[in-house]
Order: C-alpha cells, then structure tokens, then sequence
C-alpha cells in the first residue's frame, strides 16, 4: 500500500525478533505506544517492522496497536518469521488510516522466498537509541530511502551514503 519516496526518516523501530513470543505482543503495543509519543512530541517520522498483523484485534495474530500508537511511522512493515507465519492484515479501518495519512505499509515474508528481504543483522549492528527486551530504537546517520511503487506492489527501504 502506498505509493512514492521518501527522503527525511532517519529512525527505525524495530520488534526484536530473537525473543520473540505472540503472548507479549499486549506489552509491545504499550511500549511503541510510548516510543510514539516521543515522535509526536518532536514532530518526526519512523520505520515501524514487526511480526504479524500490525493492529489486529486478536493479540495472538499481531500487535493489537491502535493508530494513536503508531501515528508517527511514514511506514508500517508486517514481517513474516518461520516461527510466526501470519497472512497480511487485511482489516479495513487500520487501512483506511494507513492511506488517508500516506503511510506505506508492506510485508516481508522471507519464508514466501519471493525475493523478500530484511536485514536484521545490519539493524541490530546499529547503536540503539532505545532498547527493551521486546523493541529497539535506532537512528541513522543519514536518511533512509524509501520507495513505494503500489501499482506494482514493490517497495524498497535503503540505506544512503554514510551507513
């Protein structure tokens, strides 16, 4: 969902998936809640990845956030684990917030073996801003870029120069 570039974030959020367990996601969704919060008060996008189902009702199948908890990310990424395959949110309220704010929104199932790719490794290599036992905080030196393309359902998020 979503469509085009972005060029101004330079912070991503990010669910620790080593100690990842669904019965905590209640507790992620107050801690991003917070983090949130900070966001708001400094008037500044972020990077949101998480395992499962970003708003779901059901704990059991994703993050139960509401939008005043992740009003901040210019991008919400649903990530799939071998452990936790959820099928993509699919709920039309969440959605709905998601386009009327341009937030970009996709999922990364390296499991599906489609091509997609997430590099936790260089995320957890970064100086962590924040960092719990359920989420990190990080800030890059230089703004991510984000690419969008809806119309053929492709997205790209890119390190630029200095990372």
């Amino acid at each position: 969902l979503g469509h085009g570039v972005f060029r101004h974030v330079t912070d991503v959020v990010y669910v620790r998936t080593e100690c990842f367990d669904a019965a905590n996601n209640p507790l992620i969704a107050s801690e991003i809640a917070r983090i949130n919060d900070q966001f708001v008060a400094q008037d500044k996008n972020y990077v949101l990845i998480g395992p499962g189902r970003w708003g779901s009702s059901d704990h059991w199948l994703g993050i139960p956030v509401k939008w005043a908890f992740i009003s901040q990310a210019q991008v919400v990424v649903e990530l799939g684990l071998d452990n936790y395959r959820i099928e993509p949110s699919q709920g039309t309220h969440f959605f709905q917030n998601l386009t009327s704010f341009g937030v970009g929104y996709f999922t990364v199932n390296p499991f599906l073996k489609q091509g997609d790719w997430l590099d936790l490794d260089f995320l957890n290599a970064q100086p962590a801003v924040y960092e719990s036992s359920f989420l990190r905080h990080v800030q890059l030196k230089s703004p991510l870029l984000i690419k969008i393309d809806g119309r053929k359902g492709r997205a790209t998020i890119e390190c630029t120069a200095g990372e």
